[in-house]
């Protein structure tokens, strides 16, 4: 009797191991297999589960939480220069409360959800970018109003008294070179600060002089490149100290005030509407 149970045993795993291995699966333990093919996750990396806590310090912004969710995914932010001109405004908002912690739930609707009701999830899987676009009825509303000059509130920070060094990615101060990538809500006044520190005149020369040197790195008003709608993400050309210096101190202080004056009506605008 035993003999003939043994024989029966034998048989039945010899036939399971044939059953497994006609259907193509593969025997991952004694008495499981799995089917030879991706998970739903590898096939679309943006629908994995996450489940994530924001840190204060690194992530302030929406721009800031989107970099923080995509590494781990393979895909990254697209390049300013081929997004949504609007754009900016979502990145560059500060992260709700509400959202420092996402999830459970899937990658991709913790993008929309950092996005919000007036954005959409664009993605472009041949190069794995993501970006967000406005949908149809808010560029209607938005769009046709402004152009394509969104009224981006760039404020003027306060003046320091103390120098800062200059960012790790500039070799010296007022030496010709590139500057970036420029960081969300980061202004040009900023940069002129870091590039020339401690020299509060010299940096508003070069400040005028960046602008000059890289009209294409800022938003159009009336026409012209603004130095208050400085883009997110382009790297800057670093005019040399020749250029710096071929600009008067009062001619300066003159194109400032001038474009502050012709960007100032956009930002209150924008205030207002909010």
């Amino acid at each position: 009797m035993r003999q003939r149970f043994l024989t029966t045993l034998v048989i039945t795993a010899t036939l399971g191991v044939a059953t497994a291995a006609a259907s193509g699966d593969v025997r991952v333990g004694r008495y499981q297999t799995l089917a030879p093919i991706p998970t739903a996750e590898q096939v679309r990396p943006l629908s994995v589960i996450v489940d994530v806590r924001f840190p204060r310090r690194s992530v302030q912004t929406v721009g800031d939480a989107v970099r923080h969710l995509l590494p781990p995914s393979g895909f990254a932010l697209a390049d300013a220069a081929h997004a949504d001109p609007y754009r900016p405004v979502l990145l560059n908002q500060p992260l709700p409360e509400v959202h420092r912690h996402l999830g459970p739930m899937a990658l991709d609707q913790a993008l929309a959800t950092l996005a919000g009701e007036a954005w959409q999830v664009s993605l472009d899987p041949v190069h794995r970018l993501v970006s967000f676009e406005l949908r149809p009825d808010y560029q209607t509303r938005y769009v046709e109003r402004y152009g394509d000059t969104p009224p981006v509130a760039v404020r003027e920070p306060p003046e320091r008294s103390e120098p800062r060094e200059a960012p790790r990615w500039v070799d010296a101060p007022a030496t010709a070179g590139d500057y970036g990538p420029v960081r969300p809500q980061q202004t040009l006044l900023d940069i002129a600060s870091e590039l020339w520190p401690g020299h509060r005149t010299r940096a508003r020369q070069g400040l005028v002089a960046l602008w000059q040197a890289n009209p294409e790195a800022f938003l159009s008003l009336g026409g012209e490149p603004n130095m208050n709608l400085l883009r997110e993400g382009v790297w800057l050309r670093v005019p040399d100290a020749a250029s710096v210096d071929a600009i008067p101190p009062p001619d300066a202080e003159a194109i400032i005030r001038t474009q502050f004056d012709r960007w100032r009506p956009a930002a209150k605008s924008a205030r207002t509407d909010d």
